[in-house]
């Protein structure tokens, strides 16, 4: 599983919960843990690199959903991957948080925060109404994207 399928995943809880947040104040959150092990097509892999690409996940998403305005639901993600091509192989973590607040204009941000495989590490804060960015990583990952190709195409 890449960062656009963990991604997908979260953004789904993400917008969800800050859409049914409620307007008291943040209380004890709830907690799930999600165990992850298992094996993918990576569509976006294959397609970067041209080639059929097979990525293990493994680790665990632990998301804490909170009743109420500020923080409302923290996402702590901690991968490690492992794609897959002809014999190749290529190891990269996808490790960080996601936290949805609620401000109190009543704006919904979400900042992704860590390291996104082939994306970018920092912080990168969104507007969920607008999806506009209000903050931009400054360090990008983009050229891992060359050498895992570089790897699993050799």
């Amino acid at each position: 599983m890449t960062r656009q399928g963990v991604l997908g995943w979260l953004a789904g809880i993400l917008v969800v919960a800050a859409v049914v947040a409620p307007g008291a104040t943040a209380g004890k959150p709830t907690m799930e843990r999600f165990d992850i092990d298992e094996t993918v097509l990576d569509e976006f892999l294959s397609d970067a690199c041209g080639v059929t690409v097979m990525t293990h996940a493994q680790g665990h998403v632990i998301v804490r959903t909170f009743d109420g305005s500020g923080p409302v639901q923290l996402n702590t993600i901690n991968l490690a991957l492992t794609a897959t091509a002809g014999g190749n192989t290529y190891r990269f973590r996808d490790v960080g948080a996601d936290l949805t607040r609620v401000q109190p204009d009543g704006t919904a941000v979400l900042s992704l925060i860590g390291q996104l495989p082939f994306d970018f590490t920092g912080v990168l804060k969104l507007d969920l109404d607008t999806g506009e960015a209000i903050l931009e990583p400054q360090h990008s990952l983009e050229d891992d994207l060359d050498e895992a190709c570089a790897i699993l195409t050799s």
